[in-house]
């Protein structure tokens, strides 16, 4: 008996039987149990890879064919670079991506890859027919870095360039964008100066620092004053390095960094030198940095600056480098070997002073070598050696009191500050007037001392000042040229004071240039003479002039005057005698007196003009 053939076996055989006549199907039943059932039948296409294109950078961009799901669901795909797994974004065997049908491989090394995409559907897969891409420029693993120069001077700018590189050492061209990098290789400046890189943003940032870099075509250049800009303040040679991403430059850019001298530096063997002392000096030529500038060598022509002269007019020197003092403000010939000069061994540079207190002193060689920072030197005032007068006029007038101020001083003229409290001092120099008065100075309680005694002045700090009408008030009383001149008994004045007095206001009548014949003329004889042992007709001639209340001939009367003589015996000839308004106001003409011509006799012999007090002359047998 026949067995009837169950539906579940048929659909069975069916599907054998259509995969024999298929090749690769896929058979399932579209529903379940007993009855009649309906059957779908499809193949799985391989896709087709369209574009494998190699890139800078060691990357491959694969583009393939969509294939159609030959059912419900989606069909996967993964890709395999030469049978392996690939990188970048691409599907894995792991991972298989439906909803891509592009991918780019990243990290592939240089040379030709096979590259493949195999489609995956419900477990089953079909595989695309191979394609191959070939790398000729690779992921970047290291940077190469140049400079614009490889001697920049300290702090001048070094423009660099980065350039990404391969393993073959071709230039990654898809290297771009920003990238931050860390640079090495440079020490700061002897005054603290770091060096620096400027960014992207042109903000200068310090070695060792992320410092954010713009890359174009694999190369970050120089734009602008930003993007690379190195400045080094430290001389010598420097060993630069460029990191990113624990990749770096294998070969350092060797730079040899030099210094241009722009300023000098000034050092003295002490800061107290001793007034007429030389002090010596060392001179260093460097730049702002402080980098010694040791091809500053040779003869150089400095001009120093910053100290005075003295107040006795001695003048600052510097000695050259043959030894002979050059005032300060003058050229001055300075040896240097390797950036330094040092008096001390010859090179020139010995400093002498002469006037005391804090003195700034400075170099400079033209315009481009400098001292930014002064030498600062502070000569203590020296010790007593003379006195100095001044007056708070030249010309005085006779009898008018007039200011004297008493200065000590050292060797060149400074004032002696320690010089204080009250000390003996004795003028000299002024003579007395025709009436006989003496020339006074006012001691410190206010009392007239005569010129040659000593008289007590209160100094403070090297200077005694008149105060009112003590301590130095002078009062002359002849006129004329004179020099006075004072000494405390161990200093004394190096130089006269010279002053020129004049006569005061006109107010007697003098007899001037009086002769008796026969006869004895008494001492003095200005205003009140006496004649003795004239005897019978002797005579008496003179000249008249008028003066001021001293005795002082004036000058310039003014108006034209006239004197006149008479005797209460005797007889007078000559008279009235003329005074002329100009000039010296004396006669230029004599009288005469006539003694009686026998007896004894004593008679007055008076001048008298209108303005004026007369005077008298008694003469006796």
């Amino acid at each position: 008996m026949r067995r009837a053939v169950r539906p579940a076996v048929a659909l069975a055989t069916l599907a054998i039987w259509m995969a024999a006549l298929t090749g690769t199907a896929f058979a399932w039943f579209a529903s379940t149990g007993g009855g009649s059932v309906q059957i779908t039948a499809s193949t799985l296409t391989a896709p087709t890879i369209s574009a494998a294109t190699a890139a800078a950078g060691g990357t491959v961009t694969l583009t393939w064919g969509a294939v159609t799901a030959p059912g419900s669901g989606t069909v996967g795909y993964y890709v395999t670079r030469d049978g392996g797994e690939p990188a970048g974004n691409c599907p894995t065997r792991a991972e298989p991506e439906s909803s891509i049908t592009t991918c780019k491989d990243a990290e592939v090394p240089i040379g030709e890859h096979s590259y493949k995409v195999v489609a995956v559907y419900h477990g089953w897969t079909r595989t695309s027919a191979a394609k191959t891409a070939k790398v000729t420029i690779g992921e970047t693993v290291k940077f190469t870095i140049s400079g614009s120069t490889t001697t920049p001077s300290a702090g001048g700018a070094d423009n660099l360039t980065i350039t990404a590189k391969d393993a073959g050492n071709s230039t990654v061209t898809t290297y771009a964008g920003s990238h931050s990098f860390v640079f090495a290789g440079a020490e700061e400046g002897p005054l603290g100066n770091k060096p620096t890189v400027v960014n992207s943003s042109g903000t200068a940032i310090v070695l060792g620092s992320p410092t954010a870099l713009t890359f174009t075509s694999g190369v970050a250049s120089v734009s602008s004053s930003k993007n690379g800009v190195l400045k080094i303040y430290n001389a010598g040679p420097a060993s630069i390095t460029a990191t990113s991403e624990e990749m770096t430059t294998p070969t350092p850019l060797a730079l040899s960094v030099g210094v241009t001298a722009t300023q000098f530096k000034l050092e003295a063997a002490t800061a107290t030198p001793a007034l007429g002392d030389t002090d010596s000096t060392t001179i260093t030529a460097s730049d702002a940095y402080g980098n010694v500038a040791t091809t500053y060598t040779g003869s150089k022509s400095l001009t120093f600056s910053g100290a005075a002269a003295s107040p006795g007019g001695n003048t600052p020197t510097v000695t050259n480098s043959s030894g002979t003092a050059i005032a300060f403000g003058s050229a001055t010939t300075i040896a240097f070997t390797e950036g330094v000069a040092e008096s001390s061994g010859g090179d020139g540079g010995k400093i002498v002073l002469y006037k005391p207190g804090a003195t700034s002193i400075t170099a400079k060689e033209g315009s481009t070598v400098t001292t930014p920072t002064a030498l600062v030197l502070t000569p203590p005032i020296g010790a007593a050696a003379k006195l100095a007068l001044t007056s708070s006029t030249t010309t005085p007038t006779a009898g008018t009191a007039f200011n004297l101020t008493t200065t000590v001083q050292d060797a060149y003229g400074n004032t002696v500050t320690s010089y204080s409290g009250s000390h003996n001092i004795t003028f000299s120099g002024a003579s007395a007037s025709p009436s006989g008065t003496l020339p006074t100075v006012a001691n410190s309680s206010g009392t007239a001392i005569s010129f040659g005694s000593a008289v007590a002045l209160n100094f403070s700090a090297g200077v005694a000042t008149v105060s009112g009408s003590t301590n130095g008030q002078a009062k002359l009383y002849k006129s004329g040229a004179t020099s006075v001149t004072a000494t405390d008994g161990t200093h004394s004045t190096a130089s006269a004071l010279a002053l020129t007095v004049s006569a005061g206001t006109a107010s007697r009548v003098a007899v001037s240039g009086l002769v008796a014949s026969p006869g004895s003329v008494g001492s003095p004889c200005l205003f009140t003479c006496m004649v003795t042992s004239l005897g019978n007709s002797g005579t008496i001639n003179a000249k008249v002039a008028i003066t001021d209340a001293n005795g002082n001939i004036v000058s310039a009367i003014g108006a034209t005057k006239s004197v006149t003589v008479s005797a209460t015996g005797g007889s007078i000839s000559g008279s009235p005698l003329p005074i002329p308004s100009t000039g010296s106001a004396i006669s230029s003409s004599e009288f005469t007196f006539t003694a009686p011509s026998s007896g004894t006799y004593s008679v007055t012999i008076s001048t008298a003009s209108v303005g004026y007090t007369g005077g008298t002359v008694t003469a006796s047998k």
